[in-house]
């Protein structure tokens, strides 16, 4: 599993010992060694570890 910079994704990730994220409908902006910058539709930016990605889907879009 591995995102591309400038593609839009549906991610379900580890977000510590006993929770599990998800991020809906977000692009990634930068790709490092162990993690991800994600960019989310209100334009606010996290980090996601490259190892805590569980599932990813890349959004297609149908234009």
């Amino acid at each position: 599993m591995e995102m591309e910079v400038g593609k839009t994704y549906n991610i379900v990730f580890f977000a510590g010992r006993y929770e599990i994220g998800y991020e809906n409908c977000v692009k990634c902006i930068k790709k490092t060694t162990k993690s991800y910058r994600i960019q989310r539709t209100d334009g606010t930016t996290t980090l996601v570890g490259q190892d805590s990605i569980v599932e990813l889907t890349e959004i297609v879009d149908a234009t």
